[in-house]
C-alpha cells in the first residue's frame, strides 16, 4: 500500500498585488473501473521471486493495539493528535485531503500558531519563574538520543558570555559542522541564509529569557512548527577529565595529556563559546543555527534521523520549494542551463551540489556543498561555494593561491584568501567534479496550490495503476507537477520494510492513446528508491483539462522490521518517543485516509478467504461428481461385458451340447436294434431347463427297449409258460440264455446312456473345454479409455 498526493502549482498571470486574484485550480481524482474479480486460477497465485511469507505490514491494527494498552494516555488529546482529528474529519468518506490556496497561506497559518503557543509558554514562565524545558524533546532523557553523543548539557546563557541568535543577519559564512553528519542539511541552510528573507520566516518567536524558540518547516505539502527550549549538548563536560581532551582517539581512548594545567581555567575555556558545542555551531556568540539544527531534529525525532541526505530535500523543508536532482552528464546544452537555471541562483532557485565518493582536488569525498553565488563576464563563468565545514577547499583554477586571480578580481568578486571553506570554481570543473547537482525552485505569493491526496495499494506488476489525478487550469501559464509521498524521515521505524519509487505521465484528456506532453523527470534525491517526490515543470501549458497517471515500484528490505515489530520494539524501550513519532505518522497518513483502506483491504481480505473457501468447496463437489460418473461409466462397461460373456459362454454351451447330442444318436442308433429315439431340441429361452429334460428324455428312451421287453411277454410269455412247460429241458435252457444276453446289452447301453448326460462342467476343465471364460467373473483386460487421467484422483 502506499500514501501520496499529487501537487500542481500555477503561477499567476500577473503579479501586480492589486490584481484580483484567480480562483484556484481544483484537482481530483478519477478512479476507472475496477478489474473483473479473480478466477479460480487466481487462487494459488505464488509470491513474488525471493519473497517469503508476509508478515503484518499494516500500521493502524498494532498502532490502535498500542493505544488500547494506556488508553487515558492514548484519549490524551495532544498537539499532533487534535491535528489528527481535523484531518480524519475532512477526509471522512473522501479519498483523501484537498488543499486550494495561495502558497504563503500554509505557511501564515503554521506561523501565527507558532506564535500564540510562544506567547502561552513565555507567560506561563513568567509567571512560574522558570526557564522553558521541553518535556517531550528533552536531551537530559538517554531515550531521545540513538546517537553516541556525550552526556553534557548546558543552556544557552551557560555556554556564551552574550549569546545572540543574529548578530548582523545569518551569513553562510556563521556555519560550522559539528560532529554529526549532516553537512546535506547545514549546506542547504548555506544556501537558505544567502538570501535573507528566506533565513527570516525560519524562526517566527522566540524569547531569550524564557529560553523557548519557535520555528517553521515545510513537510508533506503543508508549513508544520516546532517549539525548542535552548539546551545544547556539549563536548566537555563538569566531570570530565581535561587532561586528555585534546587530540582525543576514540579507538584507542587515549590522547595527548596536557602537564600542569589549570584545571579550573581550561574547563571554563572549553565549555564556552561556539566551538564548545558537540553538533553545528558559530564561530561567534550568534545561536540561531544550532538552535534551528535543533529544532529540525525534534521535527525528525532525534538527532540520528538528520544523518545523512540531499541537500535539495533539506531545501524543500527549509523552503517549501520543489527540489531536483540534476545529473551534469544528462544536460544537452549546458550554456543553456548556465543561462536559465544557475545563473538565477538566490532568484528563481537555490542551489547545492554533491562531490565525488573518492576525495580530489581538495574535496571531501561524498560531502555536500552549497552555491552562494556565480559570476559571468565573457567566456569567463565562475561559481562561489562553499563547505559546511568552514575549512577544507577546492585547490584546483581559481582556487585560492591560484595564478589566475588577479587584484582587479579579487576586488570585483569580494574574495580574500584563507582556510574558510569559500572557495570559486569554473562552471567546467564544477560540471566535472560534481556529478550531483541539488536544484529547489522557489515559490512566492503569485503562485496558487491545489493538493489532493489517496492511498493506493501496490501491485507487484510494474503499470500505470487505474487511478489517476485530474485537474484543470483557464489560463496559459507555467506549472509545475509533483508526486509526492509521506517523509519517512521523521517516522523512519514505522515506515515497514517497504521503500517506494514514484511515477507519473501527463497526458490531455481525451488524448491518453497519444503521446504524453511531460512525464516526470526529476527526483527529488540522487537516488530513485529513497526519493520523497518526483516533479516536471511546464513554462506555458495550454488552457485544458489534464490526467496525471501514475505508477509506484516497491522495494523490499526483508530484514527491515515491519511496523507492527517496531511498534512492539519500542512500546518498551522508548514509550514515549513512539507516543510522538507515532502520532505524528498518523497524521501524515490520515491526509490520505490510510485507516479506511487498511480496513477496506482487511474486508476484502476476509471476503477472499470466503470466496476462496467456496471455490474450493465447489471445486471438491465437482470432483465428486466427476468420479460418481466415472464409477457408474466403469460398472456400465463391466456390466456390458459381463452380458456379452454370458452370452457367448451359453452359445458355446448349445454348441457342445449339440455335438453331444449328435454323438448319443450315433450311439443309440448303432445299439438300439434299428430303433429311433426321439430328442428333444434345446431352447435359447433356458438353456440349463432343456438340458435337463433332455437327460431325462435320454434316461426313458434307455429304458424303453426294456419295456417293450416286458410288454412282449404279455401275450408270448404266457404262450411259452405253457409251451415250456410242456417243452422238454433242453429248450428252456437255451431261451434263458437268449433272454440273459438281451437284458446284458440292455443294461450296458443304459449305463452308456447315463454316461453321457448333460452335467456341470468345471471351468477348470482341461480337456475338450479348451478356451473356457467364466460368466460370473469379470473380463480380465478392461481399460478405462474414455476419460482422461485425472491426477487429483
Amino acid at each position: 500500500m502506499k500514501s501520496g498526493f499529487i501537487t500542481v502549482r500555477e503561477a499567476t498571470a500577473d503579479p501586480d498585488p492589486d490584481t484580483p486574484q484567480p480562483t484556484p485550480f481544483p484537482i481530483r481524482i478519477v478512479q476507472d473501473p475496477p478489474p473483473p474479480p479473480p478466477s479460480d486460477m487466481d487462487v494459488n497465485v505464488p509470491p513474488p521471486p525471493g519473497s517469503i511469507k508476509f508478515r503484518n505490514d499494516n500500521f493502524y491494527e498494532s498502532w490502535d493495539k498500542f493505544l488500547a494498552l494506556e488508553p487515558n494516555r492514548g484519549q490524551r488529546l495532544s498537539r499532533a493528535q487534535r491535528a489528527v482529528n481535523v484531518e480524519q474529519a475532512e477526509v471522512e468518506g473522501a479519498e483523501g485531503k484537498k488543499v486550494q490556496e495561495n502558497a504563503a497561506t500554509s505557511w501564515e497559518q503554521a506561523a501565527e500558531s507558532c506564535r500564540k503557543k510562544v506567547a502561552a509558554i513565555v507567560e506561563e514562565c513568567t509567571r512560574l519563574n522558570q526557564k522553558y524545558r521541553d518535556a517531550i524533546f528533552d536531551l537530559e532523557a538517554s531515550a531521545v538520543q540513538r546517537i553516541e553523543a556525550p552526556p553534557w548539557i548546558k543552556r544557552v546563557e551557560d555556554i556564551f558570555d552574550d549569546p545572540q541568535f543574529f548578530i548582523d543577519g545569518a551569513t553562510p559564512q556563521d556555519v560550522h559542522q559539528g560532529s554529526g553528519g549532516d553537512c546535506w542539511f547545514l549546506a542547504a541552510l548555506m544556501a537558505v541564509s544567502a538570501k535573507k528573507e528566506l533565513i527570516d520566516q525560519l524562526c517566527v518567536a522566540r524569547d531569550e529569557n524564557a529560553g523557548v524558540y519557535g520555528f517553521v518547516f515545510y513537510r508533506d505539502g503543508e508549513w508544520i512548527y516546532e517549539v525548542i527550549d535552548d539546551k545544547l549538548f556539549l563536548r566537555v563536560g563538569d566531570d570530565d577529565n581535561v587532561t586528555v581532551v585534546r587530540d582525543w582517539q576514540k579507538e584507542k581512548k587515549e590522547g595527548m595529556a596536557l602537564f600542569h594545567p589549570d584545571e579550573e581555567k581550561l574547563m571554563s575555556q572549553l565549555q564556552r563559546g561556539g566551538e564548545a558545542l558537540y553538533f553545528s555551531h558559530c564561530k561567534s556568540s550568534e545561536t540561531w543555527l544550532p538552535l534551528i539544527e535543533k529544532a529540525y531534529a525534534k521535527a525528525h525525532g532525534d538527532y540520528y534521523a538528520i544523518e545523512g541526505g540531499y541537500a535539495s530535500e533539506a531545501i524543500e523543508d527549509l523552503t517549501g520549494g520543489v527540489g531536483a536532482h540534476i545529473n551534469p552528464e544528462d544536460i544537452m546544452d549546458k550554456d543553456r542551463f548556465w543561462r536559465e537555471q544557475l545563473s538565477r541562483v538566490n532568484e528563481k532557485y537555490l542551489f547545492g551540489g554533491g562531490s565525488k565518493p573518492n576525495a580530489t582536488k581538495g574535496f571531501v569525498g561524498g560531502h555536500a556543498y552549497a552555491v552562494l553565488k556565480t559570476y559571468e563576464e565573457g567566456d569567463l563563468k565562475l561559481l562561489k561555494l562553499r563547505n559546511p565545514w568552514g575549512e577544507t577547499e577546492w585547490n584546483g583554477d581559481w582556487s585560492d593561491g591560484s595564478k589566475l586571480w588577479t587584484p582587479e578580481m579579487m576586488t570585483k568578486l569580494n574574495h580574500t584568501f584563507g582556510d574558510d571553506g569559500i572557495f570559486w570554481i569554473s562552471y567546467k570543473d564544477f560540471l566535472k567534479h560534481f556529478p550531483s547537482i541539488n536544484r529547489v525552485r522557489l515559490f512566492n505569493k503569485d503562485w496558487q496550490v491545489a493538493q489532493q491526496w489517496t492511498s493506493v495499494n501496490v501491485p507487484w506488476t510494474v503499470d500505470y495503476l487505474d487511478t489517476k489525478f485530474q485537474f484543470t487550469i483557464s489560463d496559459k501559464c507555467p506549472v509545475v507537477i509533483v508526486l509526492s509521498q509521506p517523509d519517512d524521515r521523521y517516522f523512519y521505524g514505522l515506515s515497514g520494510r517497504f521503500c517506494f519509487s514514484l511515477h507519473f505521465r501527463v497526458y490531455k484528456e481525451g488524448e491518453e492513446d497519444d503521446r504524453y506532453i511531460v512525464r516526470s523527470m526529476h527526483n527529488s534525491g540522487n537516488e530513485t528508491v529513497f526519493t520523497r517526490s518526483v516533479s516536471a515543470e511546464i513554462e506555458d501549458l495550454e488552457p485544458g483539462t489534464y490526467n496525471v497517471v501514475f505508477k509506484v515500484t516497491a522495494v523490499r528490505t526483508a530484514a527491515a522490521m515491519t511496523a507492527e515489530e517496531s511498534i512492539m520494539k519500542f512500546a518498551v524501550e522508548r514509550k514515549e518517543k513512539l507516543l510522538h513519532v507515532g502520532r505524528r505518522f498518523d497524521y501524515a497518513q490520515t491526509k490520505g485516509n490510510l485507516r479506511a483502506m487498511e480496513e477496506a483491504n482487511k474486508k476484502q481480505k476476509v471476503s477472499g478467504h470466503r470466496q476462496s473457501s467456496i471455490r474450493r468447496a465447489k471445486k471438491s463437489r465437482t470432483l465428486k461428481q466427476k468420479q460418481k460418473e466415472q464409477a457408474r461409466g466403469r460398472k456400465k462397461r463391466i456390466d456390458d461385458a459381463m452380458r456379452e460373456k454370458r452370452i457367448a459362454y451359453h452359445e458355446k454351451r448349445r454348441q457342445k451340447e449339440k455335438e453331444r447330442q449328435e454323438r448319443r444318436r450315433a450311439q443309440r442308433s448303432e445299439g438300439s436294434d434299428g430303433k429311433t429315439e426321439s430328442v428333444t431340441p434345446l431352447t435359447e429361452e433356458s438353456p440349463v431347463k432343456n438340458d435337463e429334460e433332455a437327460d431325462a428324455k435320454a434316461g426313458a428312451e434307455a429304458k424303453r427297449p426294456e419295456a417293450e421287453t416286458d410288454g412282449k411277454s404279455g401275450q408270448e410269455a404266457s404262450k411259452a409258460k405253457d409251451e415250456n412247460e410242456k417243452s422238454d429241458e433242453p429248450a428252456t435252457a437255451e431261451a434263458e440264455t437268449t433272454l440273459a444276453e438281451d437284458i446284458s446289452r440292455l443294461k450296458l447301453q443304459q449305463s452308456r446312456s447315463s454316461s453321457s448326460r448333460t452335467d456341470p462342467v468345471s471351468p477348470l476343465d482341461n480337456g475338450e473345454d479348451d478356451g473356457y471364460e467364466s460368466p460370473v467373473e469379470p473380463p480380465e483386460e478392461m481399460e478405462d479409455d474414455d476419460f482422461d487421467w485425472d491426477s487429483e484422483l
